[in-house]
């Protein structure tokens, strides 16, 4: 299944560039990205899920058993969450902040 959220590898990668991470090796980016991502995506999933109706979770399960496209899984989340765009923005910019402070401690 394609990822709801493809753009996260991205802002991944931004966030450690702006956290002074830009010279990590690609084999040591290659490591951690998925892991990093994989957090993003539970964290957009705890703020998003629980503003969606019974029905529309049954038709976000449906969606994810069908292999739908990360576009057709992008456009549910906008016509189902009216305030998509703030939220996810919130909660990705909360995620970066904590995950600085995290790499602020970590020895390059």
């Amino acid at each position: 299944m394609a990822s709801q959220f493809d753009f996260l590898e991205s802002f991944i990668h931004k966030v450690l560039d702006d956290a002074g991470f830009e010279n990590m090796t690609e084999a040591t980016r290659a490591q951690f990205v998925p892991m990093f991502v994989a957090e993003a995506e539970r964290r957009l999933g705890m703020a998003l899920l629980p503003l969606l109706s019974d029905a529309q979770a049954k038709e976000l399960a449906e969606l994810a058993n069908k292999n739908t496209s990360s576009e057709n899984l992008a456009n549910f989340w906008q016509h189902n969450v009216p305030n998509f765009e703030q939220v996810v923005q919130q909660t990705l910019n909360q995620f970066a902040q904590e995950f600085k402070k995290t790499l602020a401690g970590v020895t390059q």
